[in-house]
């Protein structure tokens, strides 16, 4: 057998909200012909698959029966490439923010609005990340995933994976039976830079640059989101915890006559989306703390670990947000973190 299947592994240094969980078998996943190969031998002990690439939006169980792939596919090809764009090849496995970053050393423009994301490659078209008014969907040409029951090798291209906010096919139709393999970019030479979000507005007023260059935002971006967000090196976060809810035209009217102040952006098909960090803050409140679980004291969006909490504390504290939140605005959130029952076959 060409993998190790390794036994109660810990698995808190493979996610990044530090969460002591346990997995009963894990396999370390260097090629697809390993992820075939660890299937065909959880089908046949008749166990369930967990897959982590970056860990750094989901929230594990104490512990986990069955199998957890723990994906390494490395790749970063230029399968094309002209006087105006670049088309690229990346593997599952590789680092969100490095690969940002490797494009932005390149001149290649589209994801510096992305950096600092935490997560590997092939998470990002799953949720369709997105920061400072960029989707990934945006760039993706095509993605690659093998199919857990047939184990074939599959492409899809852009317009069939039905991208929306923070939602993809990977999440609805192909859940739990798509393991993406790798993912397809393309990106412009010469396109006009994204710097008109408010938060990059306010950066380049602050620092009295005027005409930034895609290196500068890029250091803009790394630069507010760590102003914004906790150092997942010292301190346990998924990042943001909710969605932002997508409201129709009539809430959000009622919503701005009891409060004016409120945080929102206009979105695509007559929806509007509102700030969830503002609500959380409304409602309980920037550094709003239960035991070791708490709201991040520069963002209520993110719930923080201040240290040895478990799985199940950091629920029952998102689950006091939310009702919160409900009972002052009768707004239900949603949760952007994957949290994973202790045998559950959710990929």
């Amino acid at each position: 057998m060409a993998i190790t299947i390794e036994k109660q592994v810990e698995l808190s240094s493979y996610t990044t909200m530090g969460v002591s969980a346990k997995a009963q078998y894990v396999a370390r996943i260097n090629s697809v012909g390993a992820l075939v190969e660890a299937l065909n031998w959880a089908k046949n002990n008749k166990v369930g698959i967990l897959v982590l690439g970056g860990g750094s939006n989901v929230l594990l169980p104490r512990y986990f029966e069955g199998l957890v792939l723990l994906v390494g596919l490395k790749k970063k090809d230029i399968i094309h490439e002209d006087e105006y764009s670049v088309e690229l090849l990346i593997g599952a496995g590789e680092n969100w923010h490095e690969m940002v970053e490797w494009t932005v050393e390149k001149g290649w423009i589209g994801l510096e609005n992305l950096a600092l994301i935490p997560g590997s490659v092939g998470a990002a078209p799953i949720q369709n990340i997105g920061a400072y008014g960029v989707e990934v969907e945006e760039y993706i040409t095509s993605v690659q995933y093998l199919h857990v029951e047939t184990l074939d090798l599959i492409w899809i291209d852009r317009d069939k994976c039905n991208f929306a906010y923070r939602n993809s096919i990977f999440k609805d139709e192909l859940k739990n039976k798509a393991i993406i393999t790798e993912v397809q970019f393309k990106l412009p030479k010469n396109a006009q830079l994204r710097t008109d979000y408010e938060s990059l507005g306010y950066f380049f007023s602050q620092h009295g640059i005027h005409n930034p260059s895609q290196q500068q935002l890029f250091d803009a971006v790394i630069q507010v989101r760590q102003s914004r967000l906790p150092d997942i090196q010292t301190q346990g976060s998924c990042g943001s915890f909710f969605k932002n809810p997508l409201l129709p035209s009539e809430q959000i009217d009622r919503l701005s006559t009891r409060f004016p102040d409120i945080k929102t952006y206009p979105m695509p098909g007559g929806y509007t989306k509102v700030a969830a960090g503002w609500l959380i803050d409304k409602a309980v409140g920037k550094g709003f703390r239960k035991g070791q679980v708490g709201t991040y004291e520069q963002q209520a969006l993110v719930i923080v670990n201040h240290g040895g909490a478990s799985g199940d504390e950091i629920c029952e504290f998102a689950s006091l947000i939310h009702s919160k939140v409900l009972e002052m605005f009768k707004i239900s959130l949603e949760a952007e973190v994957q949290i994973i029952s202790k045998n559950s076959k959710d990929i």
